[in-house]
């Protein structure tokens, strides 16, 4: 099985593209405009049907606001395998690291009495340190990314219970780090302030800037990248510590929100940070990954969740709907790029 996921060359000068079957300036045909938004089209249908049957509470700010802060971690999480799958490989280990971050930064604060401000540089630089060791598994020991990924996943989540001694840890954490996960900005939450904070940087970082264009380039064709200067070994570590760092914040907002810390919880977030990015590649772009994309992937599947709490489902039938959705999100991104003809525009 190939480590390597292939995806669009980016509109550089120095990374050969082939020519797209939508030529610039011309409207794409019906069908695939409807292929690439009818995915949008579907879940606001949803959330509007589920509006018209619970009444103006679902689609009120209030729960807006409630959902999208709930679900503020997981659009990290999203976030960080999106820059690994621009890169073109595939990170399982996003997850529990999640799990091991939410404990270390609870534990470190709580248990050992260190100063908030030491604790968070040092479990960010944990989660650095983690996606350093899968980035050189995978691009200097060659094993491939799904094995090595999984492997220090599972690492991750070991280190969580043994730590924790498989137990919640939910007193002792500083009051501040608390605040910051349940104060107000303006009226809007402080982690949706994050989120925002996190669109604006990984849109810029992976847009406009060097390291971000030569991630897309590795990603889509390696060898030409190579011919082309880009170091593709370096990139490839770099977006794997990359997605370290963001998994890591992913966990630290989460303690902070929920006020405790739960060894188990990484792991389950897998399902939706992958549904997330496919659906964003989706429904933004033809196929190509972007930070925007994922991020409002991953409000739009929170909001459709929390319609199936509204009207009354079991709580089992989120996992299931959240596997229909990377399913169908993987399906529609290999359709859109044959239908792009395997070069995508900027999103």
């Amino acid at each position: 099985m190939s480590n390597r996921l292939t995806q669009q060359s980016p509109a550089e000068p120095h990374v050969q593209r082939e020519q797209s079957q939508v030529l610039p300036g011309t409207r794409a045909p019906r069908r695939f405009r409807l292929e690439r938004y009818g995915t949008i089209l579907f879940f606001v249908v949803f959330i509007l049907i589920v509006a018209a049957i619970e009444g103006t509470s679902y689609a009120s700010w209030g729960n807006l606001a409630l959902v999208a802060s709930q679900n503020a971690h997981v659009a990290f999480v999203a976030s960080a395998v999106t820059i690994t799958l621009i890169a073109g490989q595939f990170d399982l280990s996003a997850g529990p690291l999640v799990g091991m971050s939410a404990v270390l930064i609870a534990g470190f604060t709580a248990n050992q009495g260190m100063p908030l401000g030491m604790a968070l540089l040092l479990v960010v630089l944990i989660g650095a340190l983690v996606g350093l060791v899968n980035g050189l598994l995978v691009t200097r020991a060659k094993v491939d990314a799904f094995i090595a990924t999984l492997a220090v996943g599972g690492a991750a989540t070991g280190v969580s219970l043994l730590y924790s001694g498989g137990l919640v840890i939910y007193t002792g954490i500083p009051q501040s780090l608390l605040n910051a996960g349940t104060y107000e900005l303006a009226g809007v939450p402080l982690t949706i302030w994050y989120v925002a904070i996190l669109l604006v940087v990984g849109w810029a970082v992976t847009r406009q800037t060097i390291l971000g264009r030569n991630w897309y380039a590795s990603g889509a064709n390696p060898d030409a990248a190579r011919l082309a200067g880009v170091k593709v070994t370096r990139m490839v570590v770099f977006a794997f510590i990359a997605t370290g760092v963001l998994s890591a914040l992913a966990g630290i907002v989460l303690t902070a929100r929920m006020g405790s810390s739960d060894p188990t919880v990484g792991p389950d977030l897998l399902l939706p940070a992958f549904a997330a990015a496919f659906l964003g590649s989706s429904i933004l772009s033809d196929g190509k990954f972007t930070i925007l994309g994922t991020i409002i992937a991953t409000l739009l599947i929170a909001f459709a969740a929390a319609g199936l709490d509204a009207i009354g489902l079991s709580a089992g039938v989120k996992p299931v709907f959240n596997g229909a959705v990377l399913v169908g999100a993987v399906a529609l991104t290999a359709l859109l790029r044959r239908r792009s003809g395997g070069a995508g525009s900027r999103a």
